[in-house]
């Protein structure tokens, strides 16, 4: 499966038609959200923004993953099952943020404060992040606009230039966030098993 710049994930279960418990879902999820995530700064970066290795990729990456997060939180709502969603959320923030702790340690160094560590400064945000956005509708049909503005503000806050703060509200608003939505839905429903498996390709078939 890709999205409308061409990544393609694995977002089925080939092997079997075992029912998944939310961990296993959201283990899977995560994998999904973490090479989502980085694929979006590359074409932030191929937009020209300026996004250098350190920090600013850092913030930037952590906004990224929090509001894929909120995203899958909100399709796992439509479940009806509160205990399931509660326990596929948990889940997949810390399982997040275990990948980021490892990234963010080789990238910028530990956390300063060895008591939380990065993966629980994960966490605590994306804790505030599901608070803020809950003031907005997520439908059938997606996020609302001041779903999406909130995420424009949050993203124009991690860019250090002033120059790409001026773009940073619109490309969240019209590129980011419509395709991490997209990719979001699209993975879950495969992973839900709520869209059909597409076909294997024959070994050695053509994309």
């Amino acid at each position: 499966m890709s999205t409308r710049t061409g990544l393609r994930l694995k977002t089925f279960w080939f092997k079997d038609q075992r029912a998944r418990d939310p961990n296993q879902i959201a283990t899977a999820t995560a994998a999904v959200l973490w090479r989502g995530a980085n694929h979006r700064i590359q074409n932030l970066r191929n937009g020209k923004f300026n996004i250098d290795a350190g920090p600013d990729y850092a913030n930037v990456l952590v906004e990224l993953l929090c509001l894929m997060v909120v995203v899958a939180d909100r399709i796992a709502y439509r479940q009806e099952a509160a205990p399931w969603r509660e326990q596929f959320t948990g889940a997949l923030a810390h399982r997040v943020g275990e990948l980021l702790q490892d990234s963010l340690d080789d990238l910028i160094g530990p956390d300063p404060d060895p008591a939380r560590g990065w993966r629980r400064r994960f966490i605590d945000r994306v804790n505030a992040r599901i608070a803020e956005y809950a003031a907005h509708d997520y439908g059938p049909d997606g996020p609302d606009f001041g779903f999406l503005r909130h995420f424009g503000d949050c993203l124009t806050e991690m860019l250090p230039d002033a120059d790409d703060r001026r773009w940073s509200c619109d490309q969240a608003m019209t590129v980011e966030g419509p395709e991490i939505v997209d990719m979001m839905e699209k993975s879950l429903s495969g992973l839900l098993g709520l869209a059909p498996k597409p076909p294997r390709r024959a070994a050695g078939g053509a994309d």
